[in-house]
């Protein structure tokens, strides 16, 4: 996998740049107060803002296609682990203390891209494996029109058949739709040997209120609805897990951009004043 070619180095990096800057800032704060507005407090404060603008331009590398600059993969390694580094970073900027209110909002913003962004990573390592589990090689329109034909075939199945049939057949037809939900139970799905002795006992209990004549016909439409079921939830699911795999972003990247903002501001400031405690 591509993952493990450069996963294990910036881990190795990161776990050396964290020791490096913790040692760098315990020896800092024996020595003096730390706050934002020291010389050391100063130091980290660019270099988070550094770190700040190079995570920011992952982004662009992802649609910059033509770019020799390093892979993708290498990029995304290195996005994740600078971005919790960035924020050990500006901890150590703020000297632990929280007072001017510009710097406070923006180091809250700081938490939120780089929690979205591990809660981003982890849909990214996980999802995939899943969705590979209902994924086909049918279009959606290929699938709907699958559905279609089952239930025409169910629809044809049940013609002509008695009025305890016909209530089956409708029973079944809301069945297969799934619920607001469904698509996220895969999720947690646990216990398929127990749904399929559930399914098994409701088969037995729907037989026994049609005539006999028609056991066999019933039969031939219930394993035609459980096949419309599965195949729409598949469907479902699909769906699902591409838009989780995009919903993450609609926090993480408008709340980079504010916390590029209120960096610019907050960096502003300082020139301004002379320095914010």
């Amino acid at each position: 996998m591509a993952v493990a070619r450069s996963g294990p180095f910036w881990r190795r990096t990161f776990v050396l740049l964290l020791i490096a800057l913790t040692a760098s800032y315990i020896n800092y704060a024996r020595r003096e107060f730390p706050h934002g507005g020291s010389r050391y407090g100063l130091a980290y404060g660019i270099g988070g803002s550094a770190l700040i603008l190079l995570l920011a331009f992952f982004g662009i590398r992802k649609r910059w296609y033509r770019s020799r600059f390093g892979t993708l993969e290498q990029w995304l390694q290195s996005h994740i682990y600078l971005g919790v580094l960035a924020l050990v970073v500006l901890v150590f900027h703020t000297g632990m203390r929280f007072h001017d209110r510009i710097a406070v909002t923006t180091f809250v913003l700081v938490v939120i891209v780089v929690v979205s962004g591990i809660f981003g990573a982890i849909l990214y390592v996980t999802l995939p494996r899943m969705l590979t589990e209902v994924e086909s090689n049918l279009t959606v329109d290929e699938i709907s029109e699958q559905l279609n034909q089952l239930a025409r075939s169910m629809a044809r199945i049940a013609s002509g058949r008695s009025a305890a049939f016909q209530r089956i057949y409708d029973e079944l037809l809301r069945q297969s739709m799934p619920r607001g939900l469904a698509g996220w139970r895969l999720l947690l799905s646990v216990g398929s040997a127990r749904r399929k002795q559930q399914e098994t006992s409701d088969w037995a209990r729907l037989l026994g209120l049609v005539p006999i004549d028609e056991q066999e016909e019933l039969r031939q439409m219930l394993v035609v609805s459980r096949q419309r079921k599965e195949l729409l939830l598949r469907l479902v699911y699909r769906q699902r897990y591409k838009n989780a795999l995009e919903a993450w972003l609609y926090v993480h990247v408008p709340f980079t951009i504010a916390l590029i903002v209120f960096a610019v501001v907050h960096v502003a400031a300082v020139f301004y004043y002379g320095r914010v405690w």
